[in-house]
């Protein structure tokens, strides 16, 4: 049992030491430049750019202080910011046309997929029971494909983006969730080993806390760092069934509306973030304070995305208007629906705040305004 709770951790997430040193001045420079697009950013896109930017930055300097925690964590606020609106994105786009006609189709679906479930595995988040069903998930994907004389994921991926060396990396990814699935399986107590699995990832996150952080820190951050790891297997879940929805999609012919429905009333949901307590708030309040590299923009990296728009991303503002259905009405429903949610999307832009909402006669099951 030992050994496969050693070989899952080793396959997942790796950790080392490391001596820290100063940060080179053109880093700070390079960060503090970041950390101010960050802070003046009003969409996820610019979020997470910014986000992206600074974690680069750190992993490039990763002896220096605090720079293996900002690396980790910022690049998981990054994940959890992008990733629910990149995969409603896809499946909005097989909703509307509810079929995968080609290859091109069928990759521009799974590529924001697999690059979201890539980050979240990457994180460390990939629990044994995620693992066994996402899995499970993929293997039928692959199978429903082929079927119909589609390429297979990774194939499907590499065709649609052209991008050089994702299809081996996507390829990778599979064959290290499939490995992690094929361990799971053979634990005698799978509970046992969520659990193992569980308590590793948060050690090695409390383990990389700032040099001074006590019991006020670090007993919270047991809590914090729970909230994420719930929240990226709730993802990996979502990402299990929306393969599914693919998959079925693709042998059946026909498009789950009502499934789709679920899935991304769900997305929406989780597209909040894990880190919107009070607890967690406070947690990253009292950590800024010790993390001096982070100066002026430290808070605005880990505020939840209700603070940094007035309580919504108005960039994940939807009325639904691919699914707005009404026969004859079709057409000028969609009209309508275009026009409403982007006059909701201007008034949330210009005004910090969001006092319209979705036309109830021209709207699409999936509708959050």
């Amino acid at each position: 049992m030992r050994r496969l709770f050693i070989a899952f951790t080793i396959l997942i997430l790796s950790c080392s030491s490391v001596v820290a040193e100063a940060w080179p001045d053109s880093a700070k420079s390079a960060m503090n430049a970041a950390g101010e697009r960050l802070r003046v950013a009003t969409t996820t896109e610019n979020r997470v750019r910014a986000l992206r930017e600074i974690e680069a930055i750190a992993k490039a300097h990763p002896e220096a202080p605090e720079a293996r925690f900002l690396a980790r964590t910022l690049g998981q606020k990054a994940t959890m910011e992008a990733g629910p609106k990149a995969m409603l994105g896809a499946l909005s786009d097989l909703a509307t046309s509810g079929n995968i006609p080609d290859p091109q189709t069928f990759g521009d679906i799974l590529a924001p997929m697999m690059e979201t479930i890539g980050n979240m595995a990457e994180d460390g988040t990939l629990l044994p029971q995620a693992a066994i069903e996402l899995d499970g998930a993929i293997s039928a994907l692959n199978d429903a494909a082929k079927k119909v004389g589609l390429p297979d994921v990774a194939a499907a991926i590499s065709q649609s983006t052209g991008i050089d060396g994702i299809g081996e990396k996507t390829t990778g990814l599979i064959g290290r969730i499939a490995k992690a699935a094929e361990i799971a399986r053979a634990a005698p107590d799978l509970a046992k080993m969520n659990q193992a699995e569980t308590k590793k990832f948060l050690e090695s996150l409390v383990a990389l806390l700032p040099a001074g952080a006590g019991p006020a820190i670090s007993g919270p951050a047991f809590g914090v760092f729970t909230e994420q790891l719930g929240w990226s297997n709730e993802m990996f879940g979502e990402s299990t069934n929306a393969m599914n929805l693919v998959a079925d999609a693709i042998e059946t012919g026909k498009f789950d509306h009502a499934a789709y429905a679920k899935i991304e009333k769900r997305l929406n949901d989780l597209s909040k973030g894990p880190w919107g307590s009070d607890t967690a708030k406070g947690f990253f309040k009292s950590l800024c304070k010790l993390i001096p590299v982070a100066g002026a923009w430290c808070d605005d990296a880990f505020q939840s995305v209700e603070e940094f728009i007035a309580g919504v991303d108005c960039s994940a503002i939807t009325c639904d208007c691919g699914n707005v259905g009404g026969g004859l009405l079709a057409g000028p429903n969609t009209v309508t629906c275009k026009l409403q949610e982007q006059s909701i999307i201007n008034e949330c832009t210009a005004k910090k705040k969001i006092t319209l909402s979705c036309d109830p006669g021209a709207k699409g099951p999936g509708a959050n305004q």
